[in-house]
This record gives structure tokens, C-alpha cells and sequence, in this order.
């Protein structure tokens, strides 16, 4: 197999992985917004479930420390952030716009969720799994195949913001 043949392969499973992870990030945003999440007390709910042990049983206290000064007393503007970037998170993966970024994005996303679960009954190592599937689309430049990203460099050439395409 000649090397174009293998680079164009590896080019399209980085694109395949993008685009699914993309799919999850927006389908997790519907559900979230079918649940209520996205409100203050729908939010407020689910960070104290988390740490509650009837119900998720998360075990770092350091973090449900953050969460309780730093989140939770400012709750309704961060679950409108979170509304609006989660849905714009999924949606610049799925069509490959900003990938680089967008990646590094999603993996400070899924950390927090694997500290948000961590010690509790969540399994947790699916956060780890998603965490490096976009630090494989990030470091792939994944948004070059089948993306937004693609037309860009074609257009306007490399990013001078290397993070961006």
C-alpha cells in the first residue's frame, strides 16, 4: 500500500472519530435539555447528586468544593453557558470547524466530568476514552477531512493561530 493511500485512511478514521464524538457531545446536549439540566435548579440538582450518597457517591471532596463556591453559587449563568457551549462544542466537531480547539475543549470538558464522577457509581473510564478521542482529533488536525477546517486551509491557507485549523 503506497504512503498517500495510508495517510488518506488515517486522514478519514480521525474524520470518522471526530464526527462521531461530535454526535455524542449533541446528543448528551438533547438529553441534557429534555432533563432540565440546563436551568439553575435543574443544575444545582444534578451537581449535588453527584456528591450525594444516594446518589452518585462522587468522592472528591476537593471537587465538590470547587463546585460549591465556584459553580453553584452562579448556577443559572453557568447552565446558560453551558447550554450554548456544549451545543456549539458538538456542532463545530460534527461538521469539523475549529477542530484543533475544539478538541482541546472537549478534553478539558470530559476531565471535569471524570472528576465530577469520580469514586462514584458511574463508570468513569468512559470520560478517559472520550477525553483521548479528542486529543486524537485535536493533535490529527481531524477537521482537514470531511470539515470546515479543510476549506479553510484550502482558502485561506495554515492558521497563523495554529490552534484553530
Amino acid at each position: 500500500m503506497n504512503d498517500d493511500k495510508i495517510t488518506q485512511q488515517r486522514a478519514t478514521a480521525v474524520a470518522l472519530l471526530r464526527i462521531t464524538l461530535g454526535i455524542v457531545i449533541l446528543a448528551t446536549w438533547y438529553g441534557n435539555l429534555n432533563k432540565g439540566l440546563y436551568t439553575t435548579s435543574g443544575l444545582t440538582g444534578f451537581l449535588n447528586w453527584l456528591f450525594d450518597p444516594n446518589g452518585n457517591g462522587s468522592s472528591l471532596g476537593f471537587y465538590k468544593a470547587f463546585l460549591d463556591t465556584a459553580v453553584i453559587p452562579i448556577a443559572g449563568p453557568f447552565s446558560a453557558f453551558q447550554l450554548v457551549s456544549e451545543l456549539l462544542l458538538g456542532i463545530a466537531l460534527t461538521i469539523g470547524l475549529f477542530t484543533r480547539l475544539s478538541g482541546l475543549i472537549a478534553m478539558f470538558f470530559f476531565t471535569n466530568l471524570f472528576l465530577s464522577y469520580f469514586g462514584g457509581q458511574e463508570w468513569i473510564w468512559v470520560y478517559v476514552l472520550l477525553f483521548m478521542t479528542a486529543l486524537t482529533v485535536a493533535l490529527a488536525v481531524a477537521g482537514r477531512q470531511w470539515g470546515v477546517d479543510q476549506w479553510l486551509q484550502q482558502k485561506y491557507g495554515e492558521s497563523k493561530l495554529h490552534i484553530l485549523w
